[in-house]
Parts: structure tokens; C-alpha cells; sequence
């Protein structure tokens, strides 16, 4: 029974198109109390109160808990379980589990989220954890989706002012892959730079991919193409955090997503300037 309870799960989370926008508000466990999210109720509301919602939001257990009046009835739910390591201790690659899958679930959530840090000294220790929680999501009918984290984007993920700086086309691919291979149902994944190099990557993983954005990024429009883009390499989504509560018009930037996303526009409609 563990597929028909990932299924009706997964529904909550997915469009009836098979496309999802997921804005991901779990940042405080390991980068602390970063812009925009000082005041994560506040942030909440801002980002679940518009007209135009985005489809699912992931927080940390704790933090679902805190925020649920805000939450209830407004979307899917994705919880995360690990994330031991802060930028201030001496391996941010060192993610073991704060949480469980009975947590996630007593807690509301859809789904469940965790790292998978492929290429790095703890690559065996991380390995095993997502296999066993994948083990429990199916055993108890819950989506588990993976972020699959290639060595070359270290930087960029984790500091808030990183440079943009596209990682190597076959470490993504790898990377997803690997993930799919230990359990995951959906893989959060890394764009490339081209439709046409991000297509290998979704043609080499058999799961479901989303992309997400990484730090604040100055250009919108710019971001927006990257959406665009990702929509037609086969890419099944976006998971955008800080672009999107980070930006002058949160309300505004998720229209734009959500039409590029589920209406197919491109970036001069999504954002009403063609």
C-alpha cells in the first residue's frame, strides 16, 4: 500500500500537469537567521496569504509546527530531516538526521526532503542515510525527495553572496542518478547553464526532477529564463527559496514562476511586459 499513499501524497505536492513550484523555507538549519526569514511567521504569511500560492512549501519540522495556522489548507507540505552541520562548524557536508519520517508525518507533511552530498570524504555515511530513509518513506507511503548536491557547487549553495557558477554537466547527472538509485522519488536537482546540457541530465535520472535557485540572485529576469528553460529541458518544476521571499515583489515573482510553470508562458508573459 506504501505506492498509493505516495501517490495521493505526491498529489498534494504536483499539479494535475505533473509540474510542482516549491518555495523551501528550512534555510535556518544551517545558515541561521538569514534575510527574510528573521521573522519566519512573517514570512510565512507574506508568501501563503496572495491569491497566486505556490504548490508546496518545505520547512523543518519545528518550524511547521510553529507556522501551522499560517499553513493549514494552503498547499502541500515537505518536511526536511537532516542538517546537523551550520557554516560555522568544520563540515557543512556532515548532514545526519535532527528529524524522522513519524516527525514529518505527526507533523502534517506530504513528503520528506534530504541531502545527499555525492563526491565528498562522509559520501558512504551520507549514502546510507538517504537508503534508510527511503526504506521508511516506503514502508510508510511517503515521497522522499532527495537533493542530490554535486561537489563542484559547494560554495555557491552555502553562502548567501556566492558567485553564480554553473557546475559540471556530469556531476549533475551523476549526482541525480545516484540519487534515484538510493530511493529518491523526486530528485532536487542543479540547472547547468543550457536547455541542452540539462536534458542529459534529466534523461539520465528515471525519477521526477525540480531545480532549484541557490542564493538571491540580482537579475529576476534572468532567473525567470532559467525557469523557462528548465520547463522545456523536461524538468518537472522549480524549488525557489530565497528568489522568491527575498525578492522586492514576492507576490509578483510567484505569479511569474507559476505561470512558466503550469501555463507554459515565457518570461516577457509571465511577468505581463510582452
Amino acid at each position: 500500500m506504501g505506492l498509493v499513499g505516495k501517490r495521493i501524497r505526491l498529489g498534494r505536492i504536483f499539479a494535475d500537469d505533473g509540474k510542482t513550484f516549491v518555495v523551501p523555507m528550512d534555510h535556518g538549519v544551517d545558515l541561521g537567521a538569514i534575510g527574510g526569514l528573521e521573522d519566519i511567521r512573517g514570512t510565512v504569511r507574506r508568501i501563503l496569504e496572495g491569491e497566486v500560492l505556490p504548490d508546496a512549501i518545505l520547512m523543518n519540522p519545528s518550524m511547521i509546527r510553529l507556522c501551522h495556522e499560517d499553513i493549514v489548507g494552503k498547499g502541500g507540505i515537505i518536511a526536511r530531516l537532516d542538517g546537523t552541520a551550520t557554516i560555522l562548524g568544520p563540515d557543512i557536508t556532515d548532514y545526519r538526521m535532527f528529524s524522522s519520517v513519524e516527525d514529518a508525518l505527526t507533523s502534517g507533511a506530504d513528503a520528506v526532503a534530504s541531502m545527499a552530498f555525492i563526491g565528498v570524504e562522509r559520501e558512504s555515511e551520507n549514502s546510507e542515510k538517504i537508503g534508510s530513509i527511503s526504506q521508511e518513506c516506503e514502508r510508510r507511503g511517503v515521497p522522499h525527495i532527495v537533493e542530490a548536491l554535486p561537489p563542484d557547487i559547494m560554495d555557491y549553495h552555502f553562502k548567501p553572496k556566492a558567485e553564480r557558477k554553473w557546475p559540471s554537466v556530469e556531476n549533475v547527472r551523476f549526482a541525480a542518478r545516484v540519487a534515484a538509485e538510493l530511493g529518491a522519488d523526486v530528485v532536487k536537482s542543479y540547472y547547468t547553464g543550457d536547455p541542452d546540457s540539462f536534458r542529459e541530465v534529466v534523461r539520465g535520472c528515471p525519477v521526477p526532477i525540480i531545480v532549484l535557485s541557490g542564493p538571491g540572485a540580482d537579475d529576476s529576469r534572468g532567473l525567470l529564463q532559467i525557469v523557462k528553460d528548465v520547463i522545456d529541458s523536461g524538468g518537472k518544476g522549480v524549488i525557489m527559496g530565497r528568489n522568491v521571499w527575498g525578492d522586492r515583489d514576492p507576490m509578483s515573482m510567484i505569479s511569474a514562476i507559476r505561470r512558466i510553470v503550469h501555463e507554459g508562458a515565457d518570461v516577457e508573459e509571465a511577468t505581463g511586459s510582452g
